[in-house]
């Protein structure tokens, strides 16, 4: 086995460690571990990472549901409109964009404009991250149309990222809970993950006919291993200083997609 692939396999302990840690991020370094790492067409480690992500989630959200933690009327609002953007995008938005095509006779792959879009999201997300969300004051969720609406539009725009990037929207999600719903962060984290898991399930449904050019191996063996983080994440969720954790993470997360974007600018230029 490649030494490159071995730094891969103990990268999947990080991803898992994000999920469990604070319900989101996995999926962010999940696409550049297999594209980079792994060499995977990103067409294709798009439904990498959606697998493997799903499956982190999934199990992440057994413990919490048994206990109660997630707020399935709210899981329900949320991902009738996201299943429905996964779904179209999915199926109609990734498949329209051309293989190659041309801008003023400069040929552009699908490949450099799927990470370059990757990079965009890290980059805008990691600085909300970092930045932190100023803490409003804002009522609960009782049929409020209002506030209906704004989850619907979240879930909407989740529901798209997954399709189109592999991301799983927990940085997304988490807030949303938080500030729209007032929904206690430990049961925000929950329900992002139950969430996350069924968007990225149904992601990979809807883009079933990729599933014959999967490596099955390297891909069980790098989920089998985010689940050990995972099951860390979730046992040091508690004894840790979340704010720190997320302002690390954060710049973190900015480090990687300054990298990704000059990777692919400099590949671009190359050509």
């Amino acid at each position: 086995m490649e030494s490159i692939f071995i730094a891969g396999f103990i990268l999947a302990v990080l991803v898992g460690l994000s999920m469990g840690l604070m319900g989101s991020g996995g999926s962010i370094l999940t696409l550049p571990i297999f594209v980079y790492i792994f060499h995977i067409e990103p067409q294709f480690a798009l439904d990498y990472s959606l697998f493997s992500i799903g499956v982190l989630a999934l199990v992440g959200s057994i413990s919490p549901l048994k206990k109660r933690e997630i707020d399935l009327k709210t899981t329900a609002i949320f991902l009738i409109p996201s299943l429905i953007s996964v779904y179209l995008t999915k199926r109609y938005l990734l498949v329209a964009i051309p293989e190659l095509f041309q801008v003023e006779g400069i040929e552009i792959s699908r490949n450099h404009i799927i990470m370059l879009l990757f990079s965009i999201v890290i980059l805008i997300s990691a600085t909300a991250m970092v930045r932190g969300s100023k803490h409003v004051h804002i009522s609960p969720f009782i049929g409020g149309l209002r506030q209906l609406l704004k989850i619907i539009l979240v879930g909407l725009l989740v529901g798209i990222m997954t399709g189109l990037v592999g991301a799983g929207g927990g940085f997304i999600i988490v807030p949303a809970l938080v500030l729209l719903l007032g929904i206690p962060l430990k049961q925000a984290i929950a329900t992002s993950l139950f969430i996350i898991g069924l968007n990225a399930s149904f992601g990979l449904i809807a883009n079933y006919h990729f599933l014959e050019h999967m490596n099955w191996v390297i891909l069980t063996t790098f989920t089998l291993i985010t689940l050990i983080g995972l099951q860390i994440g979730s046992k040091w969720k508690d004894k840790l200083d979340a704010a720190k954790l997320k302002n690390i993470f954060g710049y973190f997360l900015i480090s990687i997609g300054i990298l990704i974007f000059v990777f692919e600018i400099i590949q671009f230029v190359n050509l």
